[in-house]
């Protein structure tokens, strides 16, 4: 087949890469839309080094996916706004990744109901997958199954394999197992626009007639254009208070309009982030965050408590020496340690660099001690959303601090707060840039892998190894009991089973040991309560 443009790669193969190429129609525009068959090609997506295009085809190598590409480019162009910012998953967070979620709520639960209940969740999922998913601008062709979206301050790739959407059995992708990475915004953005700008400019030299190409183009430019009705598109799904476009719209509006009391300069304050780019919004925007890790039906109660919080720390002091110096953004996409393993690893840093010579007894960790030392601030917030545990903010010329929702069942005892002040510390070291804004929401609309890092952290933080070691040469009974444990987790003020836990992935007892002393408990609480 005669090649008619093949267009330079845009980007880097080691981060991400886009590069496509027009071929001419092998079938010659028949049973074809005369505009899609002028757009016949090949399409490479590059992450990390890998191509996730790459596949053997009834036994032959192909590098590329083959298809008609105006479906492509109009689906990346209509989605653009959402592809790139929006992060909440339908239904339920189900994965630590877009593909994986997809895959895990791809069936309502057998419990969620009526009928009604049914088509809602199904509409859900469609309709998110629609935006994010490339198999879904496929028309027909033989497309990886790449999932694009926002996580936090990243642009996340995600992708993986499963036989029936699409693909025949004679075709099989290099990317078979799930993986994924986490791009700066702009690593993925301007390679995009390159390749789409360049695309749409050749299909309107080949038909400058064709009304559908001067649409795309058009559309195309647009993405380009700094405007204040392209901003709010983007900060309305970065919050995403919703679970298609017209909700979103409908939630974004409703916040806007319920800090509308605040002054003017406290709604900026709100709303502020980083335009280096038309293209993608690139910082943060601590209200866009916050209110993206809540659920969609946060109420007007609520977003008031959260945006005070955000504008009273706003205007204290810088933060503190100490957290200063130990904050810094650590990655996990593309970690080659599973989320808890770096969560205990971070959690050992802190305590044998900043906290094993101060703020601790002889039996336990004083996590209030540790956040009064650094400056940090701590409240009780009562949230009507009991699902929410904790929250944690920072930012630049900003005092961090740490709110326990006192409405969560988790902060009814001291140790369950406790647990949650050392979480939400994980998030205010470690889930952001020097400098930049964090404002998270620690529940199950938070990213997944960072909510495991942060209990990871907070387990290995108040029961790091020197106390748990002399927690048990002091007991009088055998480790793998659920008195020894009860012994131990009073020491370190510590919940009964993330002590447990804790033990277990220590290896002072193993995971069969584990199972039966949560069992043996449980059969006793049970007994107690009839």
């Amino acid at each position: 087949m005669a090649i008619h443009l093949d267009m330079p790669l845009a980007g880097d193969k080691d981060t991400f890469a886009f590069k496509l190429t027009f071929v001419e129609d092998p079938d010659h525009g028949q049973g074809a839309d005369p505009d899609d068959a002028l757009s016949w090609g090949a399409f490479q997506l590059w992450v990390k080094g890998r191509n996730l295009c790459a596949h053997e085809e009834q036994g032959e190598r192909v590098e590329s996916a083959n298809w008609y590409l105006l479906p492509l480019l109009e689906w990346l162009v209509r989605n653009w706004a959402p592809l790139l910012h929006e992060e909440r998953l339908p239904c339920h967070n189900a994965g630590d990744a877009g593909w994986d979620s997809l895959q895990e709520t791809w069936l309502p639960p057998r419990y969620i109901g009526d009928e009604s209940k049914v088509i809602s969740w199904n509409e859900k999922w469609y309709d998110w997958r629609t935006r994010h998913a490339i198999h879904a601008a496929s028309e027909g062709g033989i497309f990886p199954d790449v999932v694009i979206r926002r996580v936090r301050d990243t642009v996340e790739l995600s992708w993986g394999y499963v036989h029936g959407i699409g693909i025949p059995g004679h075709v099989k992708f290099d990317a078979t197992q799930p993986g994924y990475v986490r791009l700066k915004p702009k690593e993925v953005a301007e390679p995009l626009y390159e390749v789409l700008l360049g695309a749409a400019e050749h299909l309107e030299n080949r038909d400058p007639s064709s009304t559908r190409i001067k649409r795309l183009i058009c559309a195309t430019r647009e993405l380009k254009l700094s405007n204040a009705q392209r901003q709010d598109s983007m900060m309305m799904w970065l919050a995403s208070l919703g679970e298609n476009e017209e909700t979103v719209c409908r939630g974004w509006n409703n916040l806007k309009r319920w800090i509308g009391d605040f002054s003017q300069e406290e709604q900026d304050r709100l709303l502020e982030t980083t335009w280096n780019s038309p293209l993608v919004i690139e910082g943060s925007c601590q209200a866009a965050l916050m209110f993206g890790s809540v659920s969609p039906d946060i109420n007007k109660q609520d977003v008031r408590r959260l945006a005070t919080a955000i504008l009273r720390l706003d205007a204290q002091q810088d933060e503190s020496d100490p957290v200063v110096s130990m904050c810094r953004n650590e990655p996990i996409g593309d970690s080659n340690a599973a989320p808890w393993k770096q969560g205990y690893d971070l959690a050992e840093e802190v305590f044998e660099e900043h906290i094993v010579n101060g703020a601790y007894s002889i039996d336990f960790v004083d996590i209030e001690k540790v956040l009064d030392e650094w400056n940090i601030e701590v409240t009780q917030m009562p949230l009507s959303d009991d699902s929410i545990r904790g929250v944690a903010i920072a930012g630049p010329q900003h005092r961090p601090g740490v709110a326990w929702n006192s409405n969560n069942v988790m902060n009814n005892t001291p140790q369950g707060r406790r647990f949650t002040l050392a979480h939400e510390l994980c998030h205010l070291l470690f889930d952001r840039d020097v400098g930049q804004r964090l404002a998270v929401a620690s529940g199950p609309w938070a990213p997944r892998d960072i909510e495991k890092r942060a209990n990871a952290f907070a387990a290995m933080l108040l029961m790091p190894w020197g106390l748990v070691d002399s927690a048990v040469a002091q007991l009088d009974e055998q480790l793998a009991t659920e008195t020894a444990v009860e012994n131990i987790s009073r020491k370190m003020q510590t919940g009964f089973l993330s002590t447990l836990h804790h033990l277990k992935n220590l290896g002072y007892i193993t995971d069969f040991q584990r199972e039966r002393i949560e069992e043996e408990r449980q059969s006793r609480l049970n007994a107690m309560e009839e």
